[in-house]
Formats: structure tokens, sequence, C-alpha cells
């Protein structure tokens, strides 16, 4: 079940997504130094970061309680993801940030995760203890989208061990960069119509002032 949703994902949003235009220059493609390869060192990297990542994971919480989804916003994989949840989730109720910024490393260390990790999707919310990774994120975003049948494999695919969905996960997630191409830069749109979506961090905010 859990990886029949991880390619319902892929192929629906390919299929019926609008094609997103690409900013060069913003907060959600900035990678920090971060490479592709960093999940595969990500046990032996410094957990150290050059700011106050306690006070940056809250900030992002203290207007909007809306939970937040991480993903790799190089990864053509994990962009055509997003592109299919912000099309199926017509109530607003996620918003997204790259892990390759410094509000999505943030997150990982409110998570217990290091921030160096680019392997998992990864759902966060205003609750610290409530945060998720891998098959557990991907079902819980699955169950609040549009389509009852997403609910419902969101739903049923908890009935599937954790081992079992992972292990699918963990192949997809290794091998998502030879899904199409690999970006240098995050998608965004320019219209504004998900601006309040997408969690920038500070100084880039303040740029934009």
């Amino acid at each position: 079940l859990s990886g029949l949703l991880l390619v319902l994902f892929v192929s629906v949003s390919s299929a019926f997504s609008p094609v997103r235009p690409q900013l060069s220059r913003s907060s959600l493609g900035v990678s920090f130094g971060l490479d592709p390869s960093s999940e595969s060192k990500s046990n032996e990297a410094n957990t150290d970061v050059a700011w106050d990542w306690k006070t940056l994971s809250d900030d992002v919480f203290a207007e909007d309680k809306r939970p937040i989804i991480l993903f790799d916003g190089h990864c053509n994989l994990c962009n055509g993801g997003v592109n299919f949840a912000l099309d199926y989730d017509s109530q607003a109720q996620f918003r997204f940030v790259s892990l390759r910024s410094k509000v999505g490393q943030s997150l990982l260390l409110r998570a217990g995760r290091n921030p160096r990790d680019l392997s998992s999707i990864g759902l966060v919310h205003s609750d610290g203890a409530q945060s998720f990774f891998q098959t557990d994120a991907v079902l819980r975003i699955a169950q609040k989208l549009d389509s009852p049948f997403l609910k419902l494999m969101g739903t049923f695919g908890f009935l599937v061990p954790p081992f079992f969905r992972d292990v699918i996960y963990k192949v997809v997630s290794e091998n998502r960069y030879a899904f199409g191409e690999q970006y240098d830069q995050c998608r965004i749109d320019f219209d504004g119509e998900f601006d309040t979506r997408f969690v920038q961090d500070p100084e880039e905010i303040e740029e934009e002032l």
C-alpha cells in the first residue's frame, strides 16, 4: 500500500499538475553547503549549525500552527509530490519547506534528527513531539488530502508493518535523483497563489521588505 501510494504521488502529479516555474534565488532552494550525497553521511555529520535553530524552529509556528512538510527541493520526484499535495490540499492544511534551508534544518534538529540528512520526507507539527518521517509522514499527509482514495490509502497503509513500508520508501529515496532532472533550485510560484504555503528563511523575508 505504501509503495503504491508513493508511485501514485509521482505519476498523478506528473500527469495532472501544472508546470511550476522555477526561481533561482529562494530560501527553499539554497543548499547551505549540502549535497545530494549528504544522507549517506548523516550519521557522521556535525549536528552544529551557525544559527539559533531552537528559536527559528519555534518562530515558524508562532503565528501559523499548520504542520510543515519537509522535502528535498533539488529532487524532481520530491517536487512532483509537492505539486501534487498543493493541488489536492484545497483547504491549505500543509505548509512546505526545503530540507536544505535553515528552517528545514532547524526543524530536523527539533525532531532530534541530523540536519544534514536529506533522505526522508518529513511532517512536523507545532507540537514538537509530533514529527513523522518516511512512510509515516507520507501516509499522514495522504489522510488529509482531498482525494477519498488517498484518504483510504493513508488509513489502511498503517496496517502494513513499518519495516516493510520503509524498505520500499528507502529504495525509492535512494534512487530519487534518477526520476527525471535534478534541480539546483526549488519550485515556487510567481503569481503568489501559494505564498503562504512555503516557509522562508528570515533573511529572505527581510530582503523582500
